[in-house]
């Protein structure tokens, strides 16, 4: 397995993963995110794939099936009147196939995304994870990711 940059072929594979992730999603807080069907998702994929700001990267074999997905981009601050400045790789997205998950291939995504960061010249790494996502906190913490924040609700009806 491999961790290259996605390519427009690669579109109806990361298209069924992206749907696994939105699923996820939908289930467990339908107030909060949309509906999409596979056409949607895919509309959004192309636009990441044209843009400069994102970038997908995939964990793929010799044959060209996709077992993962990271979604990313670099976020800099300069001259906040609060933070630091600074440049972080930001994880927009990741997410391994329903049939593949527990093989590593999350973990490898991730070490991608550390090394860009590096290269990039990135001071961290970032990502927001669901608090009903119990699988995705575990697998963040066995990588060593630790909270940064937290994002508090209620609910006003």
């Amino acid at each position: 397995m491999k961790i290259r940059e996605a390519k427009i072929e690669d579109l109806k594979q990361i298209t069924i993963i992206q749907e696994q992730i939105q699923d996820l999603h939908l289930k467990e807080r339908p107030e909060i995110f949309k509906e999409k069907n596979m056409n949607m998702i895919e509309q959004e994929l192309i636009q990441i794939m044209n843009s400069k700001e994102e970038t997908i990267i995939v964990a793929v074999d010799e044959k060209s099936i996709i077992y993962g997905i990271l979604i990313y981009k670099i976020k800099e601050i300069k001259n906040h009147i609060n933070l630091q400045d600074s440049k972080i790789l930001w994880v927009d997205d990741i997410g391994v196939n329903e049939k593949y998950r527990k093989n590593g291939i999350g973990k490898k995504l991730m070490e991608e995304a550390e090394n860009i960061a590096r290269l990039q010249k990135c001071n961290r790494l970032e990502l927001n994870c669901w608090s009903f996502n119990k699988d995705a906190l575990e697998f963040y913490k066995s990588l060593e990711l630790t909270t940064q924040r937290n994002i508090m609700e209620k609910e006003i009806i």
